[in-house]
């Protein structure tokens, strides 16, 4: 994550991102997409038990259009903002630790999460507090199962690395070149063709009388 705060003179190449950014990225587009697709499904369903058969099917199409952009608006954002902090959080803790991956550092970012979304809700100073402290004790409590249970998972998983495997010959410059594959798959059919055995001498072997002359 150092690199993420590094300053780059003038004229130095720009380090690549790292991979905890991408990580954080696909976390949080993924949780504004659920969010979002919560949101239409929860519209459509209140629109459905809305249903008034006075209306006008044009009127009903753009009440359920605007319900449904409003929910899946409200929906990305609230489910994409907390799964973006609660993935900057575990990630970060996981960074922090030395690329360490446990069920730590799902627990600190569940508290973590659950502590400041209790913090955000409206109120006095009083209420604000306990939320706070409620959703660190729930965050934590919820997210200490979940923590071990993908620690297990990614414990017990099976490394799958696939890797595109490129053949390289030799020249005698001692250059490697890429390997000219339509040059093997001809000098391979001109040797099955060279061991194939001869179907005219065959031919006069054993029907003489097909010969001319």
């Amino acid at each position: 994550m150092d690199v993420a705060f590094r300053r780059v003179k003038p004229g130095e190449e720009i380090p690549p991102r790292p991979k905890e950014l991408d990580a954080w990225a696909a976390d949080t587009a993924t949780g504004t997409m659920a969010g979002m697709v919560y949101g239409v499904m929860r519209a459509r369903a209140a629109e459905a038990r809305a249903f008034d058969p006075e209306l006008a099917d044009i009127v009903r199409r753009r009440n359920l259009w605007m319900r449904s952009v409003h929910e899946a608006t409200m929906g990305g954002v609230r489910f994409g903002s907390f799964v973006a902090v609660f993935s900057a959080v575990q990630l970060g803790s996981q960074s922090y630790r030395g690329d360490i991956k446990d069920m730590w550092n799902t627990v600190a970012a569940g508290a973590i999460t659950a502590g400041a979304t209790g913090l955000a809700l409206p109120g006095g100073i009083a209420m604000r507090l306990q939320g706070l402290a409620l959703g660190l004790v729930v965050g934590g409590g919820l997210c200490l199962p979940l923590g071990y249970l993908l620690q297990e998972m990614e414990k017990h998983a099976l490394p799958i690395s696939i890797r595109a495997s490129k053949e390289n010959v030799v020249d005698k410059g001692g250059k490697q070149g890429g390997r000219d594959h339509i040059a093997d798959v001809i000098a391979s059919v001109e040797s099955e063709l060279q061991s194939t055995p001869d179907i005219k001498s065959n031919s006069k072997r054993w029907f003489p009388w097909f010969r001319g002359g």
